[in-house]
């Protein structure tokens, strides 16, 4: 894995956190850590992919 990589990924989501996990997923943690990284990544991605659209005061307008 990359070093930029890595170091995003312990930002981001860091060491496994059961309370971050919904609770069905409780007695399974790599579901659980999963499901949490994922969900991570994915609102990091809308936020970057927002700021890239909105960049330069573009608001749709």
């Amino acid at each position: 894995m990359s070093y930029i990589i890595e170091l995003l990924y312990h930002y981001w989501v860091g060491g496994p956190e059961p309370r971050r996990w919904p609770e069905h997923l409780k007695q399974n943690p790599v579901e659980g850590h999963g499901q949490y990284a994922f969900q991570a990544g994915f609102l990091l991605g809308l936020q970057l992919g927002a700021e890239a659209f909105f960049r330069d005061g573009n608001t749709g307008e």
